[in-house]
């Protein structure tokens, strides 16, 4: 009758001593110093891409969604927001390619969405900017089989690979293209049918000035993803501050606010 009694002891025991392990090897982790040192230097630092409207416009009186949000979220913390412009966002699909540091910024946005591939790199905040793959078309739909469709890949870390099955299922042929400017040539000048991007790329372009039509792809095989502001793995402090922010913003109808004034306000 005294087994059982000693083998739970000894079960116990060793919960015990795993979890004292547990926290003497936290111990010995660096500190999380990220939101201190934001405040000992009064800066919060942001990445974002040349242009990627409307997130990011590169227009002082109108910068987009990205840029005023944050703006905002720097005055919440009492901090300045300072912004580098580069290039490299956006230049690949996988931001592991980026090619960033912690020197260059504390934030990334502006075409950074909120999926898995994305959170294997960076945590992310998302925002309430949403995005997917779209279609776009003069008759509003996709045409008949056999049809050759433009698609621009993109980079806001959007499933390629299964687009390009899906395409190939559906019995189009894709014509991929390597930038914005080239899929709007191969649609207006190439006389394509129709063409395939992510949605702010085809919303930029300003497509319906020409007699295109702008639809989503089934949501059953594309899911939509809120855009993020993306923070570096381990900056738990900063996150927590950022993600008040927003929430402070929320409630007081600030980001209510940017939502309309960037036609961000779900339908």
């Amino acid at each position: 009758m005294t087994a059982p009694r000693r083998h739970r002891w000894r079960r116990a025991a060793l919960n015990f001593v795993v979890v004292v392990a547990l926290l003497t090897a936290a111990s010995f982790l660096p500190p999380d110093t990220s939101l201190r040192n934001r405040q000992q230097t009064g800066v919060l630092k942001v990445c974002v891409p040349p242009s990627y409207p409307p997130l990011v416009t590169g227009d002082p009186s109108r910068p987009g969604f990205d840029i005023e949000l944050l703006e905002a979220i720097a005055g919440e913390m009492r901090l300045r927001l300072a912004i580098n412009t580069l290039a490299s966002i956006g230049s690949d699909f996988n931001p592991r390619n980026w090619m960033l540091t912690r020197a260059q910024c504390d934030v990334i946005a502006g075409g950074v969405a909120d999926t898995v591939q994305t959170r294997g790199f960076l945590q992310t905040i998302p925002t309430p900017a949403e995005t997917g793959w779209m279609a776009i078309s003069r008759s509003g739909t996709l045409p008949a089989r056999g049809e050759t469709i433009a698609v621009l890949p993109g980079t806001a870390g959007l499933d390629r690979i299964k687009l390009s099955s899906w395409v190939r299922a559906g019995g189009w042929r894709g014509q991929g293209t390597s930038s914005p400017a080239q899929f709007r040539s191969m649609l207006i000048e190439s006389g394509l049918a129709a063409g395939i991007a992510e949605r702010f790329v085809i919303d930029s372009l300003h497509l319906d000035d020409q007699g295109f039509l702008r639809f989503w792809l089934p949501e059953e095989d594309f899911p939509r993803y809120r855009m993020a502001l993306g923070l570096w793995k381990g900056d738990q402090t900063l996150k927590r501050a950022v993600s008040s922010a927003l929430e402070s913003l929320q409630q007081s109808g600030v980001l209510y606010a940017l939502q309309q004034k960037y036609d961000l306000v779900a339908p």
